[in-house]
């Protein structure tokens, strides 16, 4: 039987990760020197480059960036880009530590993951966004957050905004209802984020589509008065269940009328 190394190995990586997860607070060995505005980051080509596709475009033989040793980054967030460096060497980030809000900083790491093409990190912090907005929906930083990703991000940058309109979906009722003060700060951003609206009622319309599609029909129980929608053809089989009398069959039991759009048990007269 051949032997099980894979304790050994799980050892060996968690001492190889432990070992990189030093490095940033040394600088020991540091190779390039990356800044923006007054804030410096002394880190490794051989990390950086690895885990970023733009760190290694910008040090590749020839540019100004490799022949100096210094990467400038503009319009960038500090204390996000000293979290995404904090993430690519330990492959993790603490979202806790933070004055932006939870949402909005991972919001923010999505987008720098994007900007900087670091693979893995925009899931992660993904991941992250999906766990806070979960509870964070109803709050400022929520309608902050959005008004951020749909003013500061290209519309290609799928990722950060299709999660973003899942969690929108899901409480759109809720978000929407003018009726309520709750979600004030939401409908205010929304009022004036035209590319936003227009992402969410795409969205509405997709999910209506099926909808539009149906015909009515009518419980085969001639006693029963429910009346019911459904995109469901006469060719189709299916089975079903009747949610007030509790009748229930195969499709195959009934005459589907395309005149009257009303399910019909055999040998019954048609309803006008």
């Amino acid at each position: 039987m051949a032997p099980n190394y894979d304790k050994t190995r799980e050892k060996g990586v968690d001492l190889l990760l432990r070992g990189l997860s030093t490095l940033p607070t040394s600088e020991k060995f540091a190779d390039l020197q990356v800044t923006l505005g007054d804030r410096t980051w002394k880190v490794h080509k051989v990390i950086v480059c690895c885990r970023s596709d733009f760190f290694a475009k910008a040090c590749e033989e020839g540019f100004k960036e490799e022949q100096e040793g210094i990467v400038e980054l503009h319009d960038d967030d500090p204390d996000v880009i000293d979290k995404m460096f904090h993430y690519i060497y330990r492959n993790e980030y603490d979202d806790a530590d933070t004055e932006l809000g939870q949402v909005l900083l991972n919001v923010r790491m999505i987008a720098v993951a994007e900007k900087y093409f670091i693979d893995h990190l925009a899931h992660f912090a993904t991941s992250k966004l999906n766990h806070h907005a979960a509870n964070a929906w109803k709050t400022i930083d929520f309608a902050d957050a959005i008004d951020e990703a749909y003013t500061t991000t290209a519309d290609s940058d799928r990722v950060l905004r299709d999660t973003i309109l899942d969690v929108v979906m899901e409480h759109a009722h809720d978000l929407f209802d003018a009726e309520q003060n709750e979600c004030a700060q939401f409908q205010a951003m929304a009022a004036r984020t035209p590319s936003f609206m227009s992402e969410v009622a795409a969205r509405q319309a997709a999910a209506l589509a099926p909808y539009h599609r149906s015909e009515l029909y009518r419980c085969p129980n001639w006693h029963c008065p429910v009346v019911f929608r459904s995109p469901i053809k006469k060719s189709q089989w299916f089975s079903w269940r009747c949610p007030q009398c509790a009748c229930n069959s195969l499709s195959g039991d009934y005459e589907w009328s395309q005149k009257f759009r009303l399910v019909l048990q055999p040998g019954a007269e048609k309803v006008d």
